[in-house]
């Protein structure tokens, strides 16, 4: 008789999702295989590729073989299918990825597919989804630009390496994702914004939805094309252009009454906030579609201060003013340096600190006649002597105080626009929604740094980078989806959850996170005893009641982790 352990961990939960989303199903009636595929279908394929990366964080695909090899028994249990030796090696993974990345025009049919699935499966909300990008640098050599990997804008400050970009739509309150797009590096971020919105309209089957985004989305094209397709946004304007002179115009003179802006209290033990206040003021807007059609609507302009970015607005002024002040004023001359010379380089430090209007350099320069005397030896009263002029360039830096109050008093002021009436959005509801914007950079953050990784890269051929990251946005849709179920449940009865944070099991939340809750699987194993071509199989230790508790509020039974098994005929999982 011979005995081993597999490790069980958080196999069931994870395949538990993918399964009752319907990934497998969907995929594998998107994606048709060639003829001479055979083993598992796509969606099986994918459902265990995803398996593999939320378990073993890593996307690496010459790993998986391995891994499926050491789960072997316990993958079957799961899941009822039959693994050949054979079935996830790099090389099925790699084509794999690359007939999913093949064409965007089948990711949007997988998306349009699989999203209204998973709205309605679940009864997701529809009131308020998102759309951001972000850009993913890569370690690969310059000249494997393709047109995919790019130089371009980096939001990592990694100009220098090649890129590609994700945009990701979600919808409001755990940031599940229903739209995902792997644009080129070089890709301007502005345009990609209208046609995100049609997409996620077309997923959610209405434009009856707040589009909410950052100030990229905010041009007018972009504005007027969604209020011309009767959809609803909320987006900041972005501070350049004529928006700085609306802001001073607005505030200097605001011409409605500025009111608090109040945030409620998450919980009993939370007091009210003020978190800033503002005004809301209505615009005419008149715009030219891209058809040549003149479309005019309302906006309603919110014009908000928040007391916190303002106060760090404000901190970050006078230190770069003292930095300055004290950098100009043990600024030496050059030998034989002019005033003009001085005045220049001074200038030119204010001009880099973006400082020109906050403070003034003034320099002085004052001309003394010495004489030199031009023989040996100490000098007499009649040694000769020539008169030269001695230079003495002096610094003074002066504030223009009147400059920086009025700095003071624009700081933390931006401007908001949305279509929506003033009886359905206040401004307070508006500054609500969009200090949730942090949901779609969850998103992201997960990608980077987090559960589902993306960097480092390992592949080059774009197809294949297209088709991981939908997968990976597949991984992202499950760990969401445990937050969304866990959190609703909880909310049911007024109820939290206790036994996840580590050193600190007293600890109750309403709102886990999906890492926490698969955090509390880890070291669940089976044992395998096989003897004269039969086996029996054990879960060791069963399962705790803070287990059986998490499967409850994630909607499964607790037979997800009835493994156990007895004069089973197996295969070698050798």
């Amino acid at each position: 008789m011979t005995q081993r352990i597999e490790r069980v961990d958080t196999i069931p939960v994870i395949h538990g999702m993918l399964t009752r989303m319907g990934v497998a199903e969907v995929i594998d009636s998107v994606f048709i295989p060639h003829g001479n595929w055979s083993g598992l279908s796509y969606g099986q394929l994918s459902v265990l590729f995803v398996t593999y990366v939320l378990h073993s964080l890593t996307h690496r695909l010459s790993s998986m073989e391995s891994w499926v090899k050491e789960h072997k028994t316990v993958i079957e249990q799961v899941t009822g299918w039959k693994l050949a030796e054979k079935d996830a090696t790099d090389d099925r993974l790699c084509r794999l990825v690359e007939v999913l990345g093949h064409d965007m025009e089948m990711i949007y049919k997988f998306q349009l597919q699989m999203s209204p699935r998973l709205i309605s499966g679940h009864q997701l909300p529809t009131d308020v989804a998102r759309y951001d990008t972000t850009s993913f640098s890569v370690w690969h050599q310059r000249n494997l630009q393709n047109g995919l990997l790019a130089l371009g804008h980096s939001k990592d400050h990694r100009p220098d390496l090649l890129q590609y970009k994700q945009g990701l739509g979600v919808l409001d309150p755990a940031g599940i994702p229903i739209l995902s797009e792997t644009i080129p590096g070089n890709c301007a971020d502005d345009p990609l914004y209208f046609p995100a919105w049609k997409r996620m309209a077309n997923v959610i089957g209405s434009s009856d939805f707040l589009y909410i985004a950052d100030c990229k989305a905010a041009s007018l094209e972009t504005r007027a094309g969604i209020a011309h397709g009767k959809g609803s946004y909320l987006f900041p304007l972005p501070m350049t252009g004529e928006t700085p002179k609306h802001i001073k115009e607005l505030v200097l003179n605001p011409p409605e009454t500025i009111q608090d802006i109040i945030l409620a209290p998450k919980s009993d033990e939370e007091d009210v906030r003020i978190v800033g206040r503002g005004f809301a003021v209505n615009r005419q807007i008149t715009a030219q579609l891209p058809g040549g059609e003149i479309h005019s609507f309302e906006e309603q302009w919110m014009v908000t201060r928040s007391d916190a970015h303002a106060q760090r607005q404000i901190e970050s002024l006078m230190t770069r003013i003292d930095k300055v002040i004290s950098k100009i004023s043990n600024l030496k001359p050059k030998t034989n340096e002019t005033a003009d010379s001085f005045q220049a380089r001074a200038d030119k430090i204010l001009e880099n600190a973006k400082l020109d209007d906050c403070l003034h350099v003034e320099v002085n320069e004052t001309i003394t006649l010495q004489k030199k005397y031009t023989s040996k030896g100490r000098p007499g009263p009649n040694s000769p002597f020539t008169t030269v002029e001695v230079r003495k360039i002096s610094v003074q830096v002066h504030r223009n105080q009147a400059a920086i109050e009025e700095f003071k008093l624009l700081a933390g002021w931006r401007i908001y626009v949305t279509n929506v009436p003033a009886n359905r959005m206040t401004l307070n509801q508006s500054t609500l929604y969009y200090r949730d914007e942090w949901l779609v950079e969850r998103g992201f953050h997960r990608f980077k740094k987090g559960q589902i990784p993306a960097l480092p890269l390992f592949l080059r051929i774009p197809e294949r980078i297209k088709g991981l990251m939908l997968l990976l946005t597949i991984a992202l849709q499950v760990l969401t989806l445990m937050e969304f179920v866990s959190r609703q449940e909880l909310a049911k009865n007024n109820e939290t959850i206790s036994g996840l944070v580590p050193g600190n099991p007293k600890m109750k939340t309403p709102r886990p996170s999906a890492e926490r809750l698969l955090s509390q699987f880890d070291n669940i194993n089976l044992l395998i005893e096989e003897k004269r071509g039969s086996a029996r199989a054990v879960l060791l230790g069963g399962l705790t009641l803070l287990q059986k508790r998490i499967l409850s509020l994630l909607r499964m039974p607790e037979k997800t982790y009835e493994l156990s098994f007895a004069m089973a005929k197996i295969k070698e999982a050798s």
